[in-house]
């Protein structure tokens, strides 16, 4: 799972960087989301915090970019 995030935020940002920002977010997003998903369970929740604050804002700069 950790190998698939890594490639998914590796696409992610050169997809961002080349072709689309919205889609690199939400793949950068999608990426941080496997890479944590092992071992949310087990996190505190003070360690919760900082990653889920970063899906949501990489979803939301997402959606709140305009369209071309």
């Amino acid at each position: 799972m950790k190998k698939l995030s890594y490639a998914l935020a590796l696409i992610g940002v050169a997809f961002g960087a080349l072709i689309s920002v919205r889609i690199g977010a939400l793949a950068i997003a999608l990426a941080t989301a496997f890479f944590l998903a092992p071992d949310f369970k087990t996190m505190r929740t003070i360690e919760k915090v900082i990653p889920v604050a970063l899906i949501v804002s990489l979803i939301t700069v997402a959606l709140a970019l305009p369209r071309r």
